[in-house]
């Protein structure tokens, strides 16, 4: 596969959000524990970041750690957490040297304390950084997401700062932990898992999907570029027909005569 690949800017999505599977796979079949799945996973989020920042890809959201994972057992829940303390502090320099904004969606008071507090000083220490964003989904799950923000648009109401009859997805999604964020246009699943896992589900209405058979761990630089090449082939409808979008995209330009 190319590695040079170029596209044209128009084509490429603006904001892909990756459901990163398959860490524990990738070790049992090494036989090793799935800690060393996750480690070598997380070595491969710089491969995937610095990739998408070359090609033009503005905004990445990482679905780091969701609410069902707190299922897991304890031992791999703290060696995850220490990860994710391990790289914040590795990448906090190239982050502001890169102007690399990072956010975090998610229940951050359901992490340890000490992840939380690296999340939070991250985030605050990179929010005036405009070149690229970086969105961690930690502890997250998108129906407590909506569940939250209905919570929210309801207290709103009750303050009179709020009127039901006006309300419209602009609004609403206002209330969502991605207010600050287009939504998906590409979801990119590894592992050849066929499924959303309560990830970003009202904000993918309209998002592709493309799955990778790959685990994560060996989700590299090419396969990141096949994922974009095979996005950028796709008609994006938005519920309109194919000759419609071709008619927009085709139609003349008018020119205003002169007098």
């Amino acid at each position: 596969m190319n590695s040079h690949f170029t596209i044209d800017q128009q084509k490429l999505p603006k904001h892909v959000a990756i459901i990163m599977d398959g860490n524990g796979r990738w070790a049992g079949a090494r036989g090793k524990p799935r800690l060393f799945g996750h480690r070598n996973g997380v070595k491969n989020v710089r491969s995937v970041v610095n990739t998408a920042r070359e090609l033009g890809v503005p905004y990445v959201t990482l679905y780091a750690f969701s609410t069902e994972n707190q299922n897991r057992p304890e031992e791999e829940k703290s060696g995850l957490m220490l990860l994710l303390e391990e790289f914040l502090k590795r990448e906090l320099s190239s982050m502001l040297k890169d102007g690399i904004r990072l956010r975090a969606i998610g229940d951050l008071s359901g992490l340890p304390k000490f992840a939380q507090k690296i999340v939070e000083e991250t985030v605050e220490k990179t929010k005036n950084n405009s070149a690229w964003n970086l969105t961690l989904a930690l502890n997250y799950g998108s129906r407590q997401e909506v569940l939250n923000s209905i919570q929210s648009y309801i207290k709103k109401v009750s303050e009179s700062k709020e009127c039901p009859k006006d309300l419209d997805w602009n609004t609403f999604s206002s209330y969502l932990e991605t207010k600050d964020l287009p939504d998906p246009d590409l979801i990119i699943r590894t592992s050849g898992e066929f499924r959303l896992s309560n990830f970003l589900l009202l904000q993918s209405a309209y998002a592709e999907i493309f799955v990778s058979p790959l685990h994560w761990p060996d989700f590299n630089r090419e396969a990141f570029i096949e994922a974009l090449q095979n996005y950028s082939q796709r008609e994006r409808r938005f519920g309109k027909t194919g000759d419609q979008i071709f008619q927009t995209h085709n139609k003349p330009e008018i020119h205003q005569q002169r007098t």
